[in-house]
Order: C-alpha cells, then structure tokens, then sequence
C-alpha cells in the first residue's frame, strides 16, 4: 500500500515529463520515413522489456485474458501511433500535444459509463472546460493556423479520440487481471511489431531512414524511454487509478510540450501561454481536488 502510496504520483510525474518531449522526438525521429521511424522505435522498446522481463524473471502470462489486453494494446499502439507519427510530418509537434489535450472531455464522458468514480460532477465538467480554455489560448496565441496543415489536424484529432478508447477499454480489461505494466507492454509491442512492419513495408518500400545523429538518437530516446518507460508506466496506472484521472496529464503536456519545442526546435510560443497555463492548473485543481479543499458546492 504504501509503494502505491507514492509509486503512482511519481509515475504520473514521469508520464508526464515523457509526453511533454515525446512529440519533439517523434518529428525529429521521422522526417523522411514515419513508419519505419515508428517500426524501429518499437522493436527498440520490446527488446528493452523483453530484457527486463528477463532479469526479473517475471515472464510473459499467455491466458486468454492476458493475450486480450495485448491484442487491444497492441492495435491501440498500431493505430494511434502510426496516425500520430504521419501527423507529426504536417504540423508543429507541439500541437500534438495541444489537440491531445481534449482527451479528458473524451476520456471521461466514455469513463461516466463504466466507472461510478469517474462520473462528471458539476465541478469536473467546469475544470475541464477550464483546462480546455486554457487550452485554446496557448493553441490560438502561441502557434498560426495557418502553418499548419488541417490534415495534419484532423489525423491528430482522430488518434486522440482512439486513444482515448483504448485507455478506457484497456482499463477495464487489467483492472483485475494479475499482470504488470512491463509485461503489457511486451505484448502489446509482440502485437503492434507486425503491423507496423506490413505498413512501412507497402507504404515506403524505397524509403530510407535520413542518417543523422539527432535522428538515431530520437530513435532510442523513443524506444527505451517513450516506449519501455512511458509506456509500462502508463499500463501501471491503468491498473491503478481510472482513465479519466490517467487523462489529465494531458491537460499538462500541452504547456511542457510547447516549451520544449521552442527551446530545441524553435516553435513559436508568445506570453500569453502563460495565462493559458494559469488556467489549466485552475481546471485541474477543481477536478481533481475540489473535495481536499473542503468545497461543498462551486
């Protein structure tokens, strides 16, 4: 109890430190080939677990139920990340993480049904629609519409609503099951490989990955920390708090996210961000707090 006691705030911090850099290194990982950026990335994170696994001789569980939370992991890892990487290439990567924010509004209305825990109370609802405020001023006032591809938008908007799917289905399929965030990822990795081999295969058969160091290096940043890290982090706070509360890190990475790719890639961010991330902490303190601070009524 008390390794859950300050094992979960410390995975969420460092979820949140991962996916505030992650779309940095998606764009720069896969500037000329996305899929096989994203195939290499993969096969990079299941050799890490499958080394970890190794050494904490933990195994991998093949029941049925098992092998069902790899199968939706796995297609959710196909899917989200293929349309993430290919939006990637067509907007700023702090926009990812921008339109990424609405998954808590996704999140939770689909959580409302299945988690008695996780349903919209009148102060949720307004501490989300101050978090996506404070969304909307960082979006408008910190990058132009018009350098970004409405593609690139609309993919990115698709594999949010996907993830969000996937992250209350999954919840709801490890919940109680008797298996590790390391070993979800495993095989989920086990599962994804494939599909993201096929896709690179017939989608850039005669495209290779561009040579650089900052290129190789996005690679295995993404691979052993985006991937073995973020990854099983993610599977191990699935198994512990619900996905709507998973979801708020998104309301976060946003603000981190832009700021990264100012400093490393030169993306536009103004003043007014600040103001936006004033607004997203004020949203995220009546959702996920109202109750501690005594609150009765808003």
């Amino acid at each position: 109890m008390k390794l859950e006691k300050f094992g979960i705030p410390l995975a969420f911090l460092v979820v949140i430190i991962i996916w505030s850099t992650t779309p940095l290194a998606i764009k720069w990982s896969s500037v000329s080939a996305p899929l096989t950026s994203a195939l290499l990335r993969m096969l990079v994170g299941v050799v890490f677990c499958g080394v970890m696994l190794g050494v904490m001789t933990a195994g991998l569980p093949m029941d049925k139920r098992a092998r069902r939370v790899y199968l939706v992991g796995g297609a959710s890892i196909f899917l989200g990340m293929s349309l993430f990487y290919s939006a990637a290439q067509l907007i700023p990567s702090g926009w990812v993480a921008v339109i990424f924010g609405i998954s808590p509004i996704a999140t939770g209305i689909l959580s409302a049904f299945v988690e008695p825990n996780a349903r919209l109370t009148p102060s949720r609802i307004v501490g989300l629609l101050l978090g996506l405020g404070g969304l909307y001023m960082v979006f408008s006032a910190g990058l132009k519409f018009e350098d970004a591809s409405l593609k690139g938008v609309i993919i990115t908007l698709i594999a949010t609503l996907l993830s969000s799917v996937s992250s209350v289905i999954t919840r709801q399929l490890v919940k109680d099951v008797d298996i590790s965030g390391m070993q979800i990822t495993t095989g989920s990795l086990a599962v994804a490989i494939p599909f993201f081999a096929v896709a690179a295969l017939l989608l850039e058969p005669n495209i290779g990955i561009e040579r650089s160091d900052r290129v190789f290096a996005s690679i295995a940043y993404l691979g052993l920390i985006g991937t073995g890290v973020g990854f099983t982090l993610y599977y191990y706070l699935l198994k512990h708090i619900s996905a709507s509360r998973i979801s708020l890190i998104a309301l976060i990475t946003p603000i981190s996210a832009l700021s990264v790719g100012s400093w490393l890639n030169n993306e536009p961010l103004v003043s007014e961000v600040w103001l936006g991330a004033g607004l997203v902490c004020f949203g995220l303190l009546l959702y996920e707090f109202k109750p501690r601070l005594g609150l009765r009524k808003l």
